[in-house]
């Protein structure tokens, strides 16, 4: 059977398929968007694009100084030196020097606690706890380390750090109470809205804003990315300590690392943005 379609008809509907949504429009002379796509114009080197694996989705156009020091950790993730470098080198003097320290902390080792003063904050991020409310033993070992730490430095504020997961209840609340029932003494601060490594690095900051130095316990694995992720939000003097892994579990590439990095400058509603 033959439909005749009206040519005014046609029309409209072929104007309408090839005109962009107002999604689709949103561009710029510093970047362009899609699913997972986003392209900086750096200066001394052009157009580069983010490395789709640490994109993702639910990105947005961004300043042209957080775009930049995406691409630095984009294109040292894909060992692209003359990107890197050039975009590097286009960050304003504060950008560059925070961006220098996360790259520093993403390729050396993790420092000890002895390095930083005795007062120097100590902050343990959370686990998602079992529909119960009880903390899985993961978590419980990085309480023990925070633990045994602060006894050493009596006078060191302690952070807990985690925000609602699950069923269980708020991480924060329950290492919290476990802390004050296994005898803690030190000043205890808790941050109790994060969702993810980097809300806690940034919300733990606006706890403690005047803070230059931190320790970060969480679990072995864990910890390398944690220090890259408070590095960013505190500067170079971050230190770690990695309590046993349970069920021991091997040490993960760079990738969740360096996917921080970059929702750390681009995510939309994460603390930085919303700042």
């Amino acid at each position: 059977m033959r439909i005749d379609v009206p040519r005014a008809l046609l029309g409209a509907l072929l104007l309408a398929l090839l005109t962009p949504t107002p999604a689709q429009a949103v561009s710029s002379s510093l970047s362009s968007v899609s699913a997972a796509r986003i392209t900086v114009d750096v200066p001394g080197f052009g157009v580069y694009a983010l490395h789709p694996d640490l994109v993702g989705r639910g990105l947005s156009p961004a300043p042209q100084e957080d775009l930049l020091a995406a691409a630095v950790f984009s294109a040292d993730y894909e060992d692209n030196a003359a990107a890197r470098d050039a975009a590097l080198a286009a960050l304003d003097p504060g950008r560059h020097a925070q961006v220098s320290w996360a790259l520093a902390a993403l390729h050396s080792p993790v420092a000890a606690p002895d390095t930083l003063p005795p007062t120097a904050p100590i902050i343990v991020l959370g686990e998602r706890l079992n529909d119960d409310g009880s903390m899985r033993d993961n978590l419980l070992h990085r309480l023990r380390a925070a633990r045994e730490l602060a006894d050493a430095r009596p006078l060191a504020t302690v952070v807990v750090t985690g925000g609602p997961t699950g069923p269980g209840g708020t991480e924060a609340h329950a290492m919290r109470d476990w802390l004050l029932a296994n005898g803690l003494t030190n000043p205890l601060l808790v941050e109790d809205e994060s969702r993810s490594t980097v809300d806690s690095a940034c919300l733990t900051h606006r706890l403690l804003p005047a803070a230059e130095a931190v320790i970060v316990v969480t679990s072995e694995n864990h910890l390398p990315r944690a220090v890259v992720d408070f590095t960013l939000a505190f500067g170079p003097q971050v230190a770690g300590v990695g309590s046993p892994n349970d069920p021991p579990t091997a040490m993960p590439g760079k990738l969740w690392t360096y996917r921080d990095a970059v929702q750390w400058f681009l995510a939309p509603g994460t603390c930085l943005r919303a700042a």
